[in-house]
Protein backbone atom coordinates (compact mmCIF):
# COMPACT_ATOMS: atom_id res chain seq x y z
CA UNK A 1 0.00 0.00 0.00
CA UNK A 2 3.03 2.35 1.16
CA UNK A 3 4.41 1.22 -2.41
CA UNK A 4 1.40 2.19 -4.31
CA UNK A 5 1.17 5.64 -2.44
CA UNK A 6 4.52 6.44 -3.58
CA UNK A 7 4.05 5.69 -7.36
CA UNK A 8 0.51 7.55 -7.30
CA UNK A 9 2.84 10.70 -5.93
CA UNK A 10 5.37 10.35 -8.79
CA UNK A 11 2.78 10.91 -10.82
CA UNK A 12 0.19 13.27 -9.50
CA UNK A 13 0.18 16.59 -11.54
CA UNK A 14 -1.42 18.54 -8.69
CA UNK A 15 1.73 17.87 -6.40
CA UNK A 16 3.99 18.16 -9.25
CA UNK A 17 2.37 21.75 -9.98
CA UNK A 18 2.76 22.89 -6.14
CA UNK A 19 6.64 21.54 -6.43
CA UNK A 20 7.24 23.65 -9.67
CA UNK A 21 5.75 26.84 -7.68
CA UNK A 22 8.12 26.11 -4.87
CA UNK A 23 11.53 25.30 -6.33
CA UNK A 24 13.33 25.26 -9.03
CA UNK A 25 13.77 21.63 -8.82
CA UNK A 26 10.17 20.25 -9.00
CA UNK A 27 11.27 16.11 -9.92
CA UNK A 28 13.56 16.22 -7.19
CA UNK A 29 11.63 17.63 -4.51
CA UNK A 30 9.04 15.07 -5.74
CA UNK A 31 11.34 12.33 -5.29
CA UNK A 32 12.40 13.54 -1.77
CA UNK A 33 8.95 13.40 -0.64
CA UNK A 34 8.25 9.96 -1.80
CA UNK A 35 11.36 8.98 -0.64
CA UNK A 36 10.20 10.19 2.92
CA UNK A 37 7.15 8.15 2.32
CA UNK A 38 8.79 4.83 1.49
CA UNK A 39 11.00 5.21 4.39
CA UNK A 40 8.48 6.42 6.92
CA UNK A 41 8.29 4.02 9.71
CA UNK A 42 5.10 1.24 9.40
CA UNK A 43 3.30 3.05 12.59
CA UNK A 44 3.54 6.47 11.26
CA UNK A 45 2.68 5.22 8.15
CA UNK A 46 -0.85 3.28 8.93
CA UNK A 47 -2.26 6.64 11.10
CA UNK A 48 -1.30 8.95 8.47
CA UNK A 49 -2.96 6.76 5.86
CA UNK A 50 -6.10 5.74 7.78
CA UNK A 51 -6.82 9.28 9.32
CA UNK A 52 -6.67 10.48 5.71
CA UNK A 53 -4.16 13.17 6.01
CA UNK A 54 -2.23 12.00 3.74
CA UNK A 55 -2.30 14.50 1.22
CA UNK A 56 -2.35 17.10 3.57
CA UNK A 57 1.08 15.66 5.17
CA UNK A 58 2.55 15.37 2.15
CA UNK A 59 1.77 19.34 0.65
CA UNK A 60 2.77 20.14 3.83
CA UNK A 61 6.26 18.39 3.80
CA UNK A 62 7.06 19.60 0.22
CA UNK A 63 6.47 23.12 1.80
CA UNK A 64 8.15 22.89 4.76
CA UNK A 65 11.19 20.90 2.84
CA UNK A 66 11.41 24.00 0.00
CA UNK A 67 11.02 26.92 2.32
CA UNK A 68 13.34 25.92 5.22
CA UNK A 69 16.65 27.33 5.31
CA UNK A 70 17.01 24.24 7.73
CA UNK A 71 15.81 21.32 5.94
CA UNK A 72 17.96 18.48 4.37
CA UNK A 73 16.53 19.66 0.82
CA UNK A 74 17.42 23.14 0.81
CA UNK A 75 20.79 21.93 2.54
CA UNK A 76 21.45 19.32 -0.11
CA UNK A 77 20.13 21.68 -3.35
CA UNK A 78 22.00 25.10 -1.47
CA UNK A 79 18.71 26.96 -1.96
CA UNK A 80 19.59 29.41 0.35
CA UNK A 81 22.63 30.25 -0.88
CA UNK A 82 21.59 34.09 -2.60
CA UNK A 83 25.33 33.91 -3.76
CA UNK A 84 24.75 31.18 -6.19
CA UNK A 85 21.69 32.23 -8.00
CA UNK A 86 21.71 32.93 -11.21
CA UNK A 87 19.88 35.99 -11.63
CA UNK A 88 20.78 36.37 -15.43
CA UNK A 89 18.39 33.17 -16.22
CA UNK A 90 15.15 34.05 -19.12
CA UNK A 91 12.80 32.42 -16.43
CA UNK A 92 14.36 33.86 -13.27
CA UNK A 93 11.40 35.06 -11.06
CA UNK A 94 12.15 38.62 -9.98
CA UNK A 95 8.31 39.01 -8.51
CA UNK A 96 8.50 35.77 -6.55
CA UNK A 97 11.78 37.01 -5.11
CA UNK A 98 10.62 40.41 -4.24
CA UNK A 99 7.82 38.92 -2.42
CA UNK A 100 10.00 36.45 -0.34
CA UNK A 101 11.55 39.51 0.27
CA UNK A 102 9.18 41.41 1.16
CA UNK A 103 7.58 38.28 3.54
CA UNK A 104 11.07 38.06 5.25
CA UNK A 105 10.84 41.66 6.22
CA UNK A 106 7.19 41.76 7.39
CA UNK A 107 8.11 38.60 9.41
CA UNK A 108 11.04 40.26 11.54
CA UNK A 109 8.58 43.56 12.13
CA UNK A 110 6.41 40.71 14.40
CA UNK A 111 6.68 40.54 17.84
CA UNK A 112 9.55 38.17 18.70
CA UNK A 113 7.60 35.49 20.15
CA UNK A 114 4.88 35.05 17.35
CA UNK A 115 8.06 35.71 14.69
CA UNK A 116 9.83 32.70 16.53
CA UNK A 117 6.57 30.33 16.85
CA UNK A 118 5.86 30.86 13.32
CA UNK A 119 9.34 30.03 12.54
CA UNK A 120 8.85 26.96 14.54
CA UNK A 121 5.43 25.85 13.65
CA UNK A 122 6.65 26.33 9.28
CA UNK A 123 9.15 24.42 10.29
CA UNK A 124 7.40 21.23 12.20
CA UNK A 125 4.32 21.72 10.73
CA UNK A 126 2.00 21.06 13.38
CA UNK A 127 0.93 22.76 16.91
CA UNK A 128 1.20 19.79 18.23
CA UNK A 129 4.79 19.07 17.67
CA UNK A 130 5.32 22.77 18.38
CA UNK A 131 3.37 22.47 21.72
CA UNK A 132 5.44 19.56 22.78
CA UNK A 133 8.78 21.24 21.41
CA UNK A 134 8.94 24.38 23.82
CA UNK A 135 6.11 22.78 26.18
CA UNK A 136 3.34 25.30 26.06
CA UNK A 137 -0.54 24.72 25.29
CA UNK A 138 -1.17 23.74 21.22
CA UNK A 139 -4.12 25.87 21.36
CA UNK A 140 -1.79 28.86 22.83
CA UNK A 141 0.52 27.68 19.25
CA UNK A 142 -2.72 27.68 17.19
CA UNK A 143 -3.75 31.42 18.19
CA UNK A 144 0.00 32.65 17.86
CA UNK A 145 0.59 30.91 14.24
CA UNK A 146 -3.15 32.47 13.14
CA UNK A 147 -1.92 35.72 14.99
CA UNK A 148 1.25 35.80 12.80
CA UNK A 149 -0.36 34.87 9.67
CA UNK A 150 -2.82 37.24 9.66
CA UNK A 151 -0.69 40.16 10.39
CA UNK A 152 1.40 38.81 7.50
CA UNK A 153 -1.59 38.86 5.39
CA UNK A 154 -2.93 42.16 6.11
CA UNK A 155 0.57 43.89 6.32
CA UNK A 156 1.67 42.30 2.60
CA UNK A 157 -1.68 43.36 1.47
CA UNK A 158 -1.82 46.09 2.32
CA UNK A 159 1.86 47.80 1.04
CA UNK A 160 0.51 45.93 -2.73
CA UNK A 161 -2.88 47.86 -2.18
CA UNK A 162 -0.86 51.05 -1.44
CA UNK A 163 1.48 50.44 -4.80
CA UNK A 164 -1.66 49.90 -6.69
CA UNK A 165 -2.88 52.95 -5.44
CA UNK A 166 -0.10 55.29 -5.86
CA UNK A 167 0.55 53.83 -9.22
CA UNK A 168 -3.12 54.78 -9.96
CA UNK A 169 -3.14 57.91 -9.51
CA UNK A 170 0.87 58.94 -10.17
CA UNK A 171 2.18 59.45 -6.78
CA UNK A 172 5.96 58.20 -6.31
CA UNK A 173 6.85 54.96 -4.79
CA UNK A 174 8.39 55.97 -0.78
Amino acid sequence: MKDQAAIDLLSDKELYELAQKLCECPDDLIQEITLQILEMPDEKWKQINEGGYLRFYVVRAMITMATSPRSSFNKLYNRHNHQEVDHDREDYDWEKEADISLIETLMEELHWYEREVLKLWLEEGSYRKVAKKVDIPYKSIGNTVNKAIETLRDNYYGIHLERIIRERIKLPLD
